[in-house]
């Protein structure tokens, strides 16, 4: 049986806490992106906070991504790093 690794572990409680709000999720140069949609962010926030214990918001920016070659999303989006301190993990 092959063990998960904490970042493994990590994606597998934000995908049981998160469910459908969840439209994608990588993990990437050590690091969980979590891809939700905008209009459940403020919901998404407090479970995150509650239920996985992210206390802190470390880090919020926008990102456009008209000069992207090749991106067929939408063209803005919003990226927030967290930290739950209680657990050390980002």
């Amino acid at each position: 049986m092959e063990t998960l690794t904490v970042l493994e572990q990590l994606a597998q409680s934000v995908m049981e806490t998160l469910g459908e709000e969840v439209v994608a999720h990588q993990i990437s140069l050590k690091e969980l992106t979590v891809t939700i949609r905008a209009q459940s962010w403020a919901a998404t926030a407090e479970r995150l906070r509650d239920d996985l214990k992210f206390e802190q918001l470390i880090d919020l920016c926008g990102v456009d991504y008209s000069a992207y070659e090749g991106w067929s999303g939408p063209r803005f989006c919003v990226v927030v790093h967290l930290l739950s301190v209680s657990r050390n993990q980002r």
